[in-house]
């Protein structure tokens, strides 16, 4: 079976985006493309804020500037750590995107973190269970979100020329519920495909490069709601060195 949809991740990794998808190009392409690239698997991490304001020296070889301590981007929501918050470390997260290669083709876009939980700042309506140690499950929504870049064969008036769209943001959402558990938060997940968040996105019989940066997840703000204005940045693609 041939792929006709390829993806092409610049690793940063991850999983993305939510999210994070394609469009389309004739099979006479005029621009170089690999044989395949899917799936794309990325793990996730807490992201941290950059630092700006060096305090501190990390040790050699890589004795680059360092901020002490390191602070979380999110607000609202966090993961079980004993060291930091007594909490037991319960939390993996991913995002899995996989090409569709048969009709209708799209994109399938999974993505599932353990053991989420409300920081104090969180509204109590979208905090559920309360857990043994450190914050209560986190049952509000979340956001995948990566930057894309498409190569392909379906732009100008014929809908045939090969171009190099503009960058472009593709949001995903998920949402997150309770577990019976007292030592583990709650659970985000999303299952849906690149279509289904835009309709057409990813076209039969057509091929497609599409670049793919940091994939990040979103928490939903204090009301735990995506589509307000105040969500920060929670986890992002990653890798964890134990």
């Amino acid at each position: 079976m041939s792929i006709k949809r390829k993806m092409v991740l610049p690793l940063a990794l991850a999983l993305g985006a939510i999210g994070f998808m394609a469009v389309s190009q004739v099979a006479s392409a005029t621009h170089v493309r690999p044989k395949g690239a899917s799936p794309l698997r990325a793990s996730l991490v807490p992201a941290f804020k950059a630092c700006t304001a060096p305090n501190s020296t990390h040790g050699a070889p890589l004795a680059f500037p360092s901020c002490n301590p390191p602070v979380q981007t999110s607000n609202f929501l966090t993961i079980g750590s004993p060291d930091a918050n007594g909490a037991p470390a319960n939390s993996t997260g991913f995002i899995l995107l996989k090409v569709k290669t048969s009709s209708p083709e799209d994109v399938l876009i999974t993505s599932s973190i353990f053991d989420v939980r409300c920081q104090a700042a969180t509204a109590a309506a979208v905090c559920g269970t309360a857990n043994a140690a450190d914050g209560p499950d986190y049952t509000g929504g979340v956001q995948g979100n990566a930057t894309i870049r498409i190569s392909d064969h379906y732009n100008g008036a014929s809908l045939t020329d090969a171009a190099t769209m503009v960058d472009i943001p593709f949001p995903v959402n998920g949402t997150c519920a309770a577990t019976a558990g007292t030592s583990i938060g709650g659970t985000c997940t999303t299952n849906t495909t690149a279509n289904a968040v835009v309709v057409g996105s990813v076209k039969d019989a057509q091929r497609a490069v599409v670049e793919i940066s940091q994939l990040q997840i979103f928490d939903g703000g204090a009301d735990g709601n995506v589509t307000t204005t105040d969500n920060t940045l929670f986890m992002v693609q990653g890798i964890f060195i134990p």
